[in-house]
């Protein structure tokens, strides 16, 4: 299992449910030697039930993973993605220097 895989909790669900999914198949295609082969050949009521039971099983396992397929590639998209600019602060305006205050020359009194 990859790092990202292990980063990306839907990939590990997917995997989880394709290993199901192999299990689940397996014992269907067990069940339909076992059980099956002769009356599914002709069709009918028998055929009818065991795609009704086992079909949907699978059709919404198959869902379910495409799914989290989306979601899995939503996420890789999402942490792939440039992070945005940092805000840039507005900056403090300067305080202006004021003109030195001189302190007025006293007047002479010579007249």
């Amino acid at each position: 299992m990859s790092v990202q895989t292990q980063n990306n909790k839907y990939r590990v669900a997917i995997e989880a449910l394709q290993r199901g999914r192999d299990l689940v198949v397996d014992d269907v295609a067990d069940e339909i030697l076992d059980r099956w082969a002769d009356t599914m050949i002709e069709g009918g009521y028998a055929f009818g039930e065991f795609l009704e039971s086992q079909g949907t099983r699978l059709h919404f396992l198959g869902l379910l993973i495409s799914q989290l397929e989306q979601s899995a590639e939503a996420y890789d998209d999402a942490l792939a993605a440039e992070p945005p600019p940092p805000l840039k602060k507005p900056r403090k305006p300067r305080a202006k220097k004021l003109p030195r205050q001189t302190s007025p020359k006293p007047k002479s009194d010579e007249s």
